[in-house]
């Protein structure tokens, strides 16, 4: 037994001498690769550095150590350099260098570069003092050097692969790497990179990877660096997953720190709509078109609320009492249907809408002056006062007909307008066309 444990005594400092040669190895084998680069280089010298490296980092004598990351980190960003090459060399059909070059950078396998910034991180984790002097181009030795040389092709590599992958729609890759570009230069600049998350989430969202799409996004929002575009991208997306308190939570927010946004604004009015609170929503609404007077859609929505609040419904969806200020109410729904007229809304069924809306407004008019003329006028007042209420109704009648005349014509067999059509012209006394009219209505 003593004779066993003299002979562990002697196997134990071999052991860990062979380990630690293992990291000189590595070190000794890249300097001979990098003495070739100028000249032909030799990736056998750059394998045997990767074998003896990858040996040191699997044991515990030399895995937690700075100056085997440090070789390790250098091994690979040059692996993954020479695999860029061969990448490049397969597509020599494309005779631009820049578009050739970029679409290397996007077909290339990204393991090699993985595996360096792990090495990065790793040299972080160990020692940061060390790691952010040397980012800093601080550097007392000239393998400290060597390694900040290193660290900046990192980060020209990172930039190009996300450029790279963007450009041949590798949208899930393109996303993680402008997220890592945007932390590794906020870091080594001190300033945060906007530009580049702001790219990420661009990326998660053509990629369709929600959770991406939900983090990045939220990441700019933690960060402070948030424009509307995060907020309306968690918006829509809480809402496409039913998770409506959390959109409206986030809108809420948006609407705060960016409260001249359109869209933003936008959004909340279609919820005020869709509540019923047409009050809120016309604010937002004049906000807007103060800003787009020449938005044929705000006019046409913008009409529509003032359309409403003069043509209330009950929850039965029968007219209900008419407001004091009906008339008023009425006078600016046409007015801004008008104008949404004038500037012609871009599609068929919004220009149709804006000009059925219109023709509808001005019958519901004089439905209503007629009925409440009736309905106060002692009989005396009817007699004497009938015609007058007759030919107001008469003149709101025949201002509706062109407008659904030229609804009609976008859209020839809508029932709802050849019925409209029918009864405004039989009231107006010209029964041939309201034969025309029963006639469509029949076929």
């Amino acid at each position: 037994m003593k004779i066993l444990n003299i002979a562990l005594l002697f196997v134990l400092p071999f052991s860990v001498f062979s380990q630690k040669s293992k990291v000189q190895g590595a070190w000794r084998s890249l300097s001979d690769y990098e003495s070739t680069l100028n000249d032909n280089p030799d990736v056998s010298y750059l394998l045997k550095a990767k074998e003896s490296i990858d040996l040191a980092t699997a044991n515990e004598e030399t895995k937690n150590q700075v100056k085997t990351y440090a070789y390790r980190f250098r091994i690979y960003i040059n692996l993954f350099s020479n695999s860029l090459k061969e990448e490049e060399k397969k597509l020599s059909s494309i005779a631009d260098k820049n578009e050739r070059l970029q679409t290397a950078y996007g077909n290339v396998a990204t393991s090699e570069f993985d595996e360096a910034s792990k090495s990065l991180n790793k040299i972080k984790e160990l020692d940061l003092k060390k790691f952010e002097k040397i980012a800093k181009g601080e550097t007392d030795s000239e393998e400290d050097g060597k390694l900040f040389t290193s660290m900046s092709q990192l980060q020209v590599y990172s930039a190009n692969l996300a450029t790279g992958k963007y450009k041949v729609k590798k949208f899930d890759e393109a996303a993680d790497f402008f997220e890592s570009l945007a932390i590794s230069n906020t870091f080594m600049t001190g300033k945060k990179d906007t530009s580049n998350f702001y790219n990420a989430c661009v990326c998660a969202q053509k990629a369709k990877n929600v959770t991406k799409m939900f983090d990045y996004n939220k990441k700019m929002i933690d960060e402070n660096i948030a424009s509307p575009y995060n907020y309306q991208t968690i918006y829509d997306l809480k809402l496409s997953q039913n998770d409506t308190a959390a959109a409206l939570e986030y809108l809420k927010i948006g609407r705060t720190q960016f409260p001249n946004d359109v869209y933003l604004m936008n959004k909340e009015t279609e919820l005020f709509l869709q509540k019923g609170e047409q009050a809120k929503a016309l604010a937002n609404l004049q906000t807007a078109i103060a800003k787009e007077p020449n938005n044929a859609v705000l006019q046409y929505v913008i009409g529509n609320v003032y359309d409403n609040l003069a043509n209330p419904k009950g929850k039965s969806g029968k007219d209900t009492i008419k407001p004091a200020d009906y008339e008023d109410l009425v006078t600016k729904a046409a007015e801004h249907y008008q104008k949404a007229v004038d500037l012609k809304p871009a599609s068929q069924d919004g220009y149709f809408n804006t000009l059925y809306n219109l023709g509808a407004l001005y019958n519901n008019y004089g439905n209503t002056i007629y009925a409440k003329a009736m309905e106060k006028a002692t009989i005396t007042d009817l007699a004497k006062n009938q015609k007058g209420y007759e030919a107001k109704s008469m003149d709101s009648y025949k201002k509706a007909i062109p407008y659904l005349e030229q609804a009609l014509s976008i859209k020839p067999d809508d029932k709802t307008c050849i019925s409209a059509l029918r009864t405004l012209y039989y009231k107006t006394g010209n029964e041939a066309k309201g034969k025309e009219m029963s006639e469509r209505m029949k076929k």
